[in-house]
């Protein structure tokens, strides 16, 4: 072989390599520290045209402590939650907001289209979830974990003026 081509072998593997070891492994946990008492999810549409979301509420208990919750993955979406804890009893709600797109104007000359806004790419989860299921994000200590909620109910769509 000549040199070139080892060269190119030696970094295609490296490449190769590097690439396998970014990977992330999200496992979820079969058992965690809380229970889940309430799940459910609601869509929304506000008074603002184009304005509409969803909610979601997981609530339970817990008997632990060190325990932090930070994400909820659901519905091909990531929700920030800011939990509310009181005793021994958690209540997570997520809220997503969807905003329909403004129209962009087009113009043949690029200076005129300035204040168009770019296009908002939606990032894909890093979970495989069915419509019911979500992971919640939690950790004890400081170590993150994951673990799946099933059967999560949907009820009646909110209307706000």
């Amino acid at each position: 072989m000549n040199r070139l081509s080892k060269i190119s072998i030696f970094l295609l593997g490296f490449m190769g390599i590097l690439s396998l070891s970014q990977c992330k492994t999200q496992n979820t946990q079969d058992t965690a520290p809380f229970t889940i008492t309430e799940k459910t999810y609601f869509n929304w549409a506000g008074g603002k045209k184009g304005s509409n979301g969803v909610n979601i509420k997981l609530a339970g208990t817990f008997s632990t402590t060190n325990l932090s919750f930070s994400k909820i993955y659901f519905q091909n979406r990531e929700y920030g939650v800011v939990p509310e804890i009181n005793g021994t009893k958690f209540s997570l709600v997520g809220t997503y907001t969807t905003l329909t797109k403004r129209e962009n104007d087009m113009y043949g000359n690029a200076i005129d289209e300035y204040g168009n806004e770019a296009p908002k790419i939606e990032k894909n989860i890093p979970f495989d979830l069915q419509k019911d299921e979500a992971i919640i994000v939690y950790a004890i200590s400081g170590e993150e974990k994951y673990y799946k909620v099933k059967g999560i109910k949907q009820i009646e769509t909110v209307y706000y003026p």
